[in-house]
């Protein structure tokens, strides 16, 4: 994330990317929702967006069958 990176809205962006065998199946690059008062806090709300899409994609892909290593 970014600490105040639109200069208009003074808020964070939050991106990530996830990878299954090299390529990539999840990404994102949003503006956050709320501003970020420090650069900790929008770190912080970056980590959880990001860990929240990590969750999901684990059990979709447990679902589909696919092993995931540990």
């Amino acid at each position: 994330s970014d600490m105040a990176g639109d200069v208009d809205s003074r808020r964070s962006t939050t991106c990530y990317i996830y990878t299954v065998g090299g390529t990539a199946v999840s990404w994102i690059s949003r503006l956050q929702k709320l501003v970020a008062l420090s650069t900790t806090e929008a770190e912080y709300v970056a980590a959880t967006e990001a860990r929240k899409e990590m969750i999901w994609l684990q059990q979709f892909l447990k679902e589909l069958g696919h092993k995931q290593e540990e």
